[in-house]
């Protein structure tokens, strides 16, 4: 782990960070490049339920809520001795 990443925690359970200018969710006791968008979807607030003309699609708080920026400890914390 990259003490210079920034980490965050998804629904309070999946662990994701963004190093190097890409995303990786934390998945098997190892880093996956993030191809769901998981993280950059929660952080623009992307709601893939609202219809593609919604002024909801985007910058929606309720999604925005899923994600929180966390320590490098923390992060450390949740991911250590995990496989």
């Amino acid at each position: 782990m990259n003490d210079k990443a920034t980490y965050y925690l998804i629904l309070e359970r999946q662990v994701g960070k963004r190093e190097d200018g890409k995303y990786y969710l934390f998945k098997d006791g190892k880093w996956e490049v993030d191809t769901e968008n998981a993280i950059k979807d929660r952080l623009v607030g992307y709601d893939p339920s609202e219809p593609i003309d919604s002024p909801y699609r985007f910058g929606n708080g309720s999604v925005m809520d899923e994600i929180e920026k966390i320590p490098y400890q923390r992060a450390l914390e949740l991911t250590e001795g995990v496989e």
